[in-house]
């Protein structure tokens, strides 16, 4: 009899597997460690300089990027206008002006991340630490991180927990340095930690209780201490794979054939060309070499010279822009964002380009937001045990930058729209120097224009 729960088990061991393996993917392509095979001869000048020489032209990054920059938090509101400043302050106490960047590059291109909330005995704000998803060492990912565990294994329905993996040195009862696996569990009312029996660092043998735990730390009450920050559809980069593999493969055939035909064949017939009429050398020190307006004599009615020009590589290069193009329109990045000719776009087409980049931004922004108004939501929880009291239905929203691209406005624009000349001067690059004797030439020039205008008028009451 087939026992449905070990299936079932079994069918989420492989998902989970599955899942670590599409993030390490992610990771690599993003990093610009792509599985771009060179040769032996490329080998030889290509990153020769690095333990693992590797090689790869990376439009992978800038496809993450983009949604990534227009992505910043700039506060939030609420009804209670304290409780959304104390949520900002929070914010800012963290310092989440920059992690939120690293947060948000991995829920784009990893489809998740985490932050926990803790606040230390005696500090005035709780405290945000940003965490990548889990992947298991055996799959090439770091050992570190954390999953998220909902209801049916659906993220639409009630998270149950949150669980954390990392590695850490200790000494034994012998002062020896081990490592060992950990694991903590999140509940909403408990954290539980265990131990892996451990029979090396990749691998271990099941978990058990963590005896060594120094005391409890403090759970929200009814609420797990962990942030998932999420988006909506699948890996960012999903559909950048096999363009980028194509790209580095084209690149790669760019480089072969430069390097083979990218310069003039002289072919010698009927004679040996070598400075001594003898056969090469092994090191090849007694080739001809050749330099502008030397000339080369050849005896023998049959000798002759012949000179294969150099291979034409615009067509693989215009090959290559072409695989760019295709992987900018299947991941939505506006093409300029690559700049692949010395044209720069108008400013309509532009905005035309990024019609498709701002439909994803928005649609993440809303989930993502999500999950920062849940972060504010523990520590608002949190800090009842510190003395900060704010009431349960107090609801906040998080407040985003502009998603579209802002031009920088000419100086006529800024002209007409009554901007003040010392603030032009300082924008074209004057400094505080020469803005002031800018000024005072002015004054001077406006005193000028007064008097002749005033002399004008005398001369015109005399009937001059």
């Amino acid at each position: 009899m087939i026992d449905l729960d070990l299936v079932y088990a079994a069918y989420q061991a492989a998902e989970e597997r599955t899942r670590q393996q599409n993030i390490v993917l992610m990771r690599d392509y993003y990093e610009g460690e792509h599985n771009a095979k060179m040769g032996k001869r490329q080998e030889e000048y290509i990153a020769n300089n690095m333990p693992n020489p590797r090689f790869s032209v990376n439009y992978c990054a800038p496809v993450v990027d983009a949604v990534v920059e227009r992505m910043i938090v700039t506060g939030f509101q609420s009804g209670d206008e304290a409780y959304a400043a104390w949520c900002w302050d929070v914010w800012k106490h963290n310092k989440m002006d920059a992690k939120q960047r690293d947060t948000h590059q991995q829920a784009i291109n990893e489809a998740e991340s985490f932050v926990f909330v803790d606040w230390p005995e005696g500090d005035r704000f709780p405290t945000y630490t940003p965490h990548p998803r889990y992947t298991d060492r055996e799959v090439g990912g770091t050992g570190y991180g954390c999953k998220a565990h909902y209801a049916q294994d659906d993220p639409n329905q009630e998270l149950e927990a949150i669980s954390k993996r990392w590695y850490e040195t200790y000494q034994d009862e012998g002062g020896k340095n081990k490592v060992r696996e950990r694991m903590n569990i999140y509940y909403p009312d408990r954290i539980e930690r265990w131990v892996a029996r451990a029979w090396s660092r990749q691998h271990n043998a099941g978990w058990e209780p963590f005896a060594d735990e120094e005391g409890e730390a403090i759970i929200p009450e009814d609420g797990i201490p962990v942030a998932h920050i999420r988006k909506t559809g699948t890996y960012e980069l999903w559909d950048a794979i096999v363009p980028q593999d194509i790209i580095n493969k084209m690149a790669l055939d760019a480089i072969a054939i430069g390097d083979a035909c990218g310069f003039p064949i002289r072919m010698a017939y009927g004679w040996v060309a070598t400075t001594d009429g003898r056969p090469p050398e092994d090191d090849g020190g007694n080739y001809m070499v050749l330099t502008p307006g030397s000339w080369i004599s050849v005896s023998g009615k049959e000798a002759r010279t012949e000179v294969i020009p150099p291979a034409d590589l615009l067509q693989v290069m215009t090959t290559i822009d072409s695989w760019i193009m295709k992987l900018a329109q299947v991941t939505g990045t506006p093409s300029a964002r690559f700049q692949i000719t010395g044209l720069i776009a108008a400013e309509g087409t532009l905005k035309q380009q990024e019609g498709p980049l701002l439909a994803k931004v928005r649609a993440h922004k809303t989930l993502i937001g999500n999950g920062w108004e849940n972060l504010c939501d523990i520590a608002r929880r949190l800090g009842a045990e510190h003395g900060v009291a704010y009431g349960e239905d107090m609801k906040v929203e998080t407040q985003w930058g502009p998603s579209e691209t802002r031009d920088e406005p000419t100086i006529d624009e800024k002209v007409k729209a009554g901007v003040p000349r010392e603030t032009l001067w300082e924008d074209m690059g004057y400094d505080k120097d020469r803005i002031a004797a800018m000024k005072a030439q002015s004054a001077e020039e406006l005193a000028s224009t007064s008097n002749l205008g005033g002399a004008l008028l005398q001369q015109f009451e005399r009937g001059v």
